[in-house]
This record gives structure tokens, sequence and C-alpha cells, in this order.
């Protein structure tokens, strides 16, 4: 009942040191939605064009730790070496291959990132959340849903499937969070866990839980269980949708300025658009 992750389809020419282009109304992802929703010219430069852009030290990091917890939770469920040592391994595996040139600060701060992960993942071993000797139904599952309600077929790869159906979300974040807002925050992705799991197991959906991994100078690990979606959440979720799919099929790309615009790598080409299509 898990369809495979969907191919990237091709989308007209591509411009000039671009190699990728992905058809934006294939499907719809949690993923494309917050990118669509921040600013639709980010999206069209991120998510349409895949312009290439050098990796942040926070998002290399960040993927580095949820490929120790794939790890983890792989060797769960096939009963596997889920000993410190071979998290750990995996964690420094994975910081040691980033997607693409990281933009560190310094030359100092890899080895700092390499310390800190290694503690914060100690962290999360001794926490007590997902026990070694609790297998889940499933990792990394990847679902292609054709939900009826949805202008677009939905696509999401769940981080991991307790034996209750329940899902899990990682979140590696540098401050203590104010979960009540996480929660609000999120609500886009754990509607969507929802109703990707009614799809993949044709039965109700029991929630999300948020992992909160918090890398402080003493980490924590906080873990925040979010209800599954309300009929009014459903039915936001369904209009969100449905207005990505309108604005993509029309072509309604432009800058959305604000805060963000302060981190966002496509500045430069941002400030280069003449207005219309780009």
């Amino acid at each position: 009942m898990i369809a495979p992750a969907l191919p990237h389809g091709s989308n007209g020419s591509l411009p000039e040191a671009v190699t990728t282009q992905a058809d934006p109304l294939e499907y719809v992802s949690v993923s494309r939605l917050k990118s669509f929703l921040s600013c639709r010219l980010r999206f069209y430069f991120e998510k349409v064009l895949a312009l290439p852009k050098p990796v942040s030290p926070a998002l290399h990091f960040g993927k580095a730790i949820h490929a120790a917890l794939q790890a983890y939770n792989k060797a769960r469920w096939r009963g596997g070496d889920t000993s410190e040592n071979a998290i750990l391994t995996a964690f420094q595996s994975a910081f040691a291959k980033p997607e693409g040139e990281v933009a560190w600060s310094d030359a100092s701060e890899p080895l700092e990132l390499r310390t800190k992960g290694d503690t914060l993942l100690r962290a999360f071993l001794g926490s007590g959340v997902h026990q070694a000797t609790e297998r889940p139904m499933g990792v990394e599952v990847a679902v292609h849903a054709d939900i009826p309600a949805l202008a677009l077929p939905l696509f999401g790869i769940l981080d991991l499937v307790d034996a209750g159906r329940r899902v899990t979300d990682y979140k590696t974040v540098a401050s203590t969070p104010d979960l009540a807002l996480e929660a609000w925050l999120h609500e886009t992705q754990t509607t969507a866990y929802g109703l990707l799991v009614e799809y993949t197991t044709e039965a109700p959906a029991v929630g999300t839980d948020l992992v909160f991994l918090v890398k402080t100078k003493a980490p924590k690990i906080l873990v925040h269980s979010v209800p599954p979606p309300s009929p009014v959440q459903r039915q936001r979720f369904t209009q969100l949708v449905e207005v990505y799919a309108n604005a993509v099929a029309n072509e309604h790309y432009f800058p959305q300025p604000g805060q963000h615009c302060s981190w966002c790598p496509y500045r430069e080409e941002c400030s280069a658009w003449k207005g219309g299509t780009p």
C-alpha cells in the first residue's frame, strides 16, 4: 500500500548550470507547500528550477542527525545494532558526506558541530524516547496518496511510524522551543501526515509526535504530541493545496518580502526579477 517516491519530471528548458527541474503540479508535499507559502518566487527558484545553492551548516548538521536517527530506527525495525557507537558512527559518516558545498562560517565550525552532534545523540539515546526494544511499523515511509478531496496527489516521507500507527517527526533546534507555538507552526505538516497515514493504513489517524533535539550546551530532548487533524485543519489543508495548484498552474510567482529574506539564498536572483513570469 506504500507507493514509491515519485521521480521529478521535465518542465521545459533549463537555465544554464541547473541540472534538474521539477514539475510542481506532479504532486504536492509539505516541503513544496512551506516554500510556496513563504515566498512564491523563492519556491520557483528552489523547487521548480532547483537552482544550486551552498548548504547552511545548520541544515547540514540537521541532516546528519536525521541520518543517525534513521540508522537507529532501522536497527530497531530490523533487529540490528542499536548501540551508541553504531549511531554516533552513522552521524559522523553522514556529516563527512555533505549534500553539496557547505557555507562554513570558519574553519573550526565543522569540529564544533561534530562534537555537538555526538553530545546531542547521546542525550537522545539516554532519554528513553523510542526504546531500542520497541519495533516500529515503518521507517522513512514514502507515501503517494491520491486523496479525492485534494487538488493534487499528496506525497510525503514519514520519519517513523510506530506500532500504534503514530508518526514521529524529528526537529533539530538551537534553543528551547515554545511547544504550543511549534504545534501551530507545523500544523500543515502534521495534518498532511495524518492524511497520509489514513491513506496508507485505511484506518483513522492517531496523531503525530514532534521530537525536538535541542542543541543547547546541556542538550534537551522534548516530545510534543499533536492530536489527529481536526475537520477544520483538514479543510484548511485542502484549501491550501487548492491555492497552491491554482497559483502554480497560472505561474503566479512573485516575491513576498519579510524577515525570511535575511536568510534566503536567492536574494541575488530575486533582486534581478523584473516582474511577470520569471
